[in-house]
């Protein structure tokens, strides 16, 4: 995924996860850890989680997470 002008990565159609100004215009990697779970990543550089289930409402905008407890 290519992160936006706006520091964030689109998700799906019309969700948003914001990230940080450094990654404007770079390419992250999510993989895709099971029951809605995702890592994301820079290059080898882990960013942090996030859960897809809690981004179902159009009008939430989510950040990346490092603890996952």
């Amino acid at each position: 995924m290519k992160v936006c002008q706006n520091e964030a990565m689109r998700w799906k159609s019309y969700y948003w996860g914001y990230l940080t100004v450094g990654l404007k215009g770079k390419y992250i990697g999510a993989e895709d850890q099971g029951n809605g779970i995702w890592r994301v990543f820079y290059k080898d550089v882990f960013l942090g989680y996030f859960n897809e289930n809690k981004i179902r409402d159009k009008h939430v905008s989510i950040r990346l997470s490092q603890n996952l407890v």
